[in-house]
């Protein structure tokens, strides 16, 4: 069943050019992941009113390396590399909020799902998640996420989840960071490729949502 409620609040102003080119790329080389179909198993339930959103702020977004829907690399050999976009074509942070959504959904949330413009503050983002009226609102922060595939791949992330009341005061935070190594195997095909990108987000949202505080803030009201 999907989540009750999807509202896109603020639009995301991305250059067309950059977009599609990023996107041929990723659609000529076959490097595509499609993260939006990430399924989390949260370890609670409920039935309050919750606003999602995800801001990106990776510092290949902020100097303009990459668009939003690019996630990494894949090297043929030393000097030649394709990126890695989501399969969706959406912003990476946006194929997040819908796994993050659709988990709370899934375990009997009344879910509103914003997608904030990239160059908004963290501060600005919680002030539209203020405007939904939610008892809990949710902001997963990315820092880093890119998977970098030559021989090996490797997943580099930096992610932080933070949970507030409406009045904005701070209820629980939990966040993943580091580099891990995927199997040699997984850099076989493409399809191996996709999945282990997949299950690599998957357990770090887990991870996430599994920590003591997040879980309390989620059974209570705030």
């Amino acid at each position: 069943m999907p989540y009750p409620v999807q509202r896109s609040r603020t639009p995301r102003h991305l250059g067309a050019a950059l977009l599609t080119a990023a996107l041929v790329l990723g659609c000529a080389s076959g490097t595509q992941v499609a993260y939006d179909r990430v399924q989390i198993n949260l370890p609670f339930v409920g039935k309050r009113h919750v606003a999602v959103a995800a801001l990106d702020l990776r510092a290949s977004l902020k100097n303009g390396e990459h668009d939003a829907n690019v996630t990494g690399s894949v090297r043929t050999d030393a000097q030649t590399a394709s990126p890695v976009a989501t399969a969706s074509g959406a912003a990476f942070a946006d194929d997040v909020s819908e796994v993050i959504a659709r988990g709370l959904g899934r375990s009997g949330y009344r879910v509103d799902r914003l997608t904030p413009a990239g160059s908004l503050s963290e501060a600005q983002v919680f002030a539209e998640l203020e405007g939904t009226g939610a008892t809990h609102l949710v902001l997963l922060v990315i820092r880093e996420w890119q998977t970098l595939t030559f021989q090996n791949t490797e997943v580099r992330y930096d992610l932080t989840l933070e949970i507030r009341n409406p009045a904005g005061a701070l209820q629980a935070e939990s966040d993943r960071r580091g580099s891990d190594q995927l199997a040699p195997a997984h850099s076989d095909s493409e399809d191996a490729r996709e999945r282990a990108s997949q299950s690599a987000l998957e357990q770090k949202l887990n991870l996430l949502f599994a920590e003591p505080r997040v879980v309390a803030a989620f059974q209570r009201e705030l």
